[in-house]
């Protein structure tokens, strides 16, 4: 009898857990945000966006605070499920990190903070990918910066 109602829970147990991963869904990168943070003044600057015509030029003490959103399903947590961002400079890699998200809020959302360090003189390539999942959401982000005299 106690094997037979192991073997009960075992199957419920199964099913429960099929059923809890039919209903998450894939998450999605649906946005980078880039905010210039100046050193010398403490301030943080607008918004980098994709039809800013702002050329960084010899900002040799501007740090980036990214934020890396993904989307899903709202209240969906996957232990398996984190974000993958790699950070080159030119063709040098300035910054490659792996993040476990955490519950995704009312609105499906979940956000990574990032952080770069100055000084950037080349070229920067944001690439995020989420990983843990069959289905690839990637996303890329270039920010104009270079060094000269």
């Amino acid at each position: 009898m106690n094997k037979t109602l192991s073997i009960v829970i075992f199957i419920c147990l199964a099913f429960a857990v099929s059923a809890n991963a039919q209903k998450t869904g894939d998450y999605k990168i649906t946005n980078i945000k880039a905010v210039p943070f100046e050193k010398s003044s403490g301030e943080f600057e607008s918004e980098i966006t994709d039809t800013d015509d702002r050329v960084f030029f010899n900002d040799l003490d501007k740090g980036i605070f990214l934020i890396i959103e993904i989307t899903g399903k709202p209240g969906d947590y996957q232990t398996k499920k984190g974000l993958s961002v790699t950070v080159t400079e030119g063709k040098k890699i300035k910054l490659k990190k792996a993040y476990f998200s955490g519950i995704l809020n009312e609105q499906g959302k979940f956000y990574f903070p990032v952080w770069l360090e100055p000084a950037m003189c080349d070229g920067i390539k944001i690439t995020a990918t989420v990983t843990g999942q069959k289905t690839i959401s990637k996303m890329t982000k270039t920010l104009p910066f270079m060094c000269g005299e």
